[in-house]
C-alpha cells in the first residue's frame, strides 16, 4: 500500500492519512488500534471493498487500486479470501455449500469441488458436519467455517475482520489457539485487524499499532509489548506506568534513568539524550516489584488497593505521591495503607519514549 487516503462524509472525517505499508509473504501482520483509527479502512481497500480517494495498492506486484491511473480491480478478481466479523455465511446453504461457494465461482468441477470441500472440513475440525446447517452449529464452528470457505481456494492471502469478538471469553481463547495452531501446520499471508491487545500479540508475526489513520509504531509483539516508542502504544497494549524521568548517564542506545521508583536501565529509540534530560519511562507492572521490608535501591510506598484477577494480582502503590501499578502471580492482598517499598525487577529493561 502506497499513500492511501480516505475520507467519510460531508465533514471529511480522515479514516487513512498518506497509509503506506508493506505486508510480508507467508506472515500474519495485525492492524491494532482503537476504534475509528483506520484499521478496518485498511482491510476493505485491500478487499476491494472500499475505494480509496488516492494511492496505490499491489498483490504480487500486480496494480489492483491506483487512483491516479483509474484502476480497481474487482473484489472477487483479487486473489483474495475475507472472514468477516459477522461470519457473513448463507443460512440456506449447509456447511460444505459454504465452504465450496468459492471453489464453484473459480470454475473449478462439482468432483473437484466436494475433493477439496472434504478436505477442508477435516481441516479446520468439522469432518462430518458438511451436511449440517449454519443456524446448527455453534459460534465457534460457524467461524470456523467462515474460515474454511476464506482458505479454501488456496487465496494469495486472508483478511481477518476482527473475527472472534463476537465470541464469549472462553471460546475466544480456544479459537485463538486454534488459529495459531492451524497457521503453525500450514503458514499463510493474513492481514489481521484487531483491537484486543492479547490477541494481536498472540497472533502476530508483525504489530502495526495505528491511531488517526496512521501508523505509530510497526514491530514484532515483543518490541511492541517491551519496547513501545511512544505514549500513545505504551499506554494502548498493556497497562503501562508511564513515569516522569531524568537521564543519569548514557551508553549509546542505553540509558540509566532516575525515577520516582529509582534508577531504572532503559533503552531508548532516540540517539541524542543527554545527561539530564527530561524523559518518560515505560515500566510494566510485571517488571516491578513489592517488598514489606526494606531493601537496597527500593523505594517506600504505602498500598493504595489490591487487586485480584485469578491468574495475577495488580496492587496500586502511592510512591511519593505517584501512583504505581505493579503485578504478581501471588494470591495475596494487600490491606490499603500497608506499608511496602518497591523495586524493579532483577535484570529488567525498560523504554524510554520518543514523545
Amino acid at each position: 500500500m502506497r499513500g492511501l487516503c480516505k475520507s467519510y462524509g460531508r465533514d471529511g472525517v480522515v479514516a487513512l492519512d498518506d497509509f503506506s505499508l508493506d505486508f510480508p509473504a507467508g506472515q500474519c501482520t495485525v492492524l491494532l488500534g482503537p476504534s475509528g483509527c483506520g484499521k478496518t479502512t485498511v482491510l476493505r481497500s485491500i478487499a476491494g471493498l472500499i475505494t480509496p480517494d488516492s494511492g496505490r495498492i499491489t498483490i504480487d506486484e500486480r496494480v489492483v487500486f491506483d487512483a491516479a491511473a483509474r484502476a480497481d480491480v474487482p473484489p472477487e478478481k483479487r486473489g483474495l479470501g475475507m472472514v468477516f466479523q459477522s461470519y457473513a455465511l448463507w443460512p440456506h446453504l449447509s456447511v460444505a455449500e459454504n465452504i465450496g461457494y468459492p471453489l464453484l465461482c473459480t470454475g473449478a468441477s462439482r468432483i473437484e469441488a466436494a475433493r477439496k470441500t472434504q478436505a477442508m472440513l477435516e481441516w479446520i475440525g468439522l469432518e462430518g458436519m458438511g451436511g449440517r446447517f449454519v443456524h446448527e452449529l455453534s459460534g465457534g464452528q460457524q467461524q470456523r467455517v467462515s474460515l474454511g470457505r476464506a482458505m479454501v481456494a488456496n487465496p494469495r492471502a486472508i483478511l481477518f475482520d476482527e473475527p472472534l469478538s463476537n465470541l464469549d471469553a472462553r471460546l475466544r481463547e480456544r479459537m485463538r489457539l486454534e488459529l495459531l495452531a492451524l497457521r503453525q501446520q500450514a503458514p499463510f499471508t493474513s492481514v489481521y485487524v484487531t483491537h484486543d491487545q492479547l490477541e494481536a500479540i498472540t497472533l502476530a508475526d508483525r504489530v502495526v499499532v495505528m491511531r488517526a489513520g496512521k501508523i505509530e509504531q510497526v514491530g514484532s509483539p515483543e518490541d511492541i509489548y517491551r519496547r513501545p516508542r511512544t505514549r500513545f502504544c505504551a499506554d494502548f497494549v498493556g497497562i503501562a506506568n508511564l513515569l516522569d524521568g531524568s537521564i543519569r548517564s548514557v551508553n549509546g542506545p542505553d540509558v540509566v534513568v532516575d525515577t520516582v521508583v529509582g534508577a531504572l536501565p532503559a533503552r531508548c529509540w532516540r540517539t541524542d539524550w543527554s545527561i539530564g534530560a527530561k524523559c518518560s519511562v515505560a515500566v510494566r507492572p510485571s517488571l516491578l516489584c513489592m517488598r514489606e521490608g526494606p531493601s537496597s535501591g527500593a523505594r517506600p510506598g504505602r498500598v493504595v488497593r489490591s487487586i485480584y484477577q485469578g491468574t495475577s494480582t495488580i496492587d496500586l502503590v502511592d510512591v511519593d505521591g505517584v501512583q504505581i501499578a505493579l503485578e504478581s502471580m501471588s494470591d495475596d492482598r494487600h490491606a490499603p495503607g500497608s506499608a511496602v517499598f518497591v523495586t524493579a525487577t532483577s535484570g529488567a529493561q525498560f523504554a524510554v519514549l520518543d514523545d
